[in-house]
């Protein structure tokens, strides 16, 4: 919904991760569309350099169906995404991939 906010279950791993990309496939967006994603941690709280806003106009283009960025974060035993709609035009995600690698202690 407009100005709403979703939040998966934080996900733990036995190792940490490394997060090399987040790709988030769309209805074709349009005008208006604007949504932040951000990664959060064991403590609900949100990892520092993982916030993008994607703003139809300025990083994302109308009619695309799938956005994507590389977060520059340190690495975690915990990973949940937080998505917030701040556009004023609704908007559908249909799915989240999020490469990872496993870090061997």
């Amino acid at each position: 919904p407009i100005a709403g906010v979703y939040e998966t279950q934080t996900q733990l791993f036995s190792e940490k991760i490394a997060i090399k990309e987040i790709r988030v496939y769309v209805k074709p967006l349009v005008a208006n569309n604007v949504f932040k994603l951000d990664l959060i941690g064991s403590d609900a709280a949100v990892i520092p350099n993982s916030t993008q806003t994607f703003t139809v106009g300025t990083n994302a283009t109308a009619g695309d169906d799938i956005v994507r960025y590389a977060p520059d974060v340190n690495q975690t035993y915990a990973l949940g995404l937080r998505i917030t709609n701040s556009g004023s035009a609704n908007m559908t995600i249909k799915k989240v991939e999020i490469d990872y690698e496993e870090v061997k202690s």
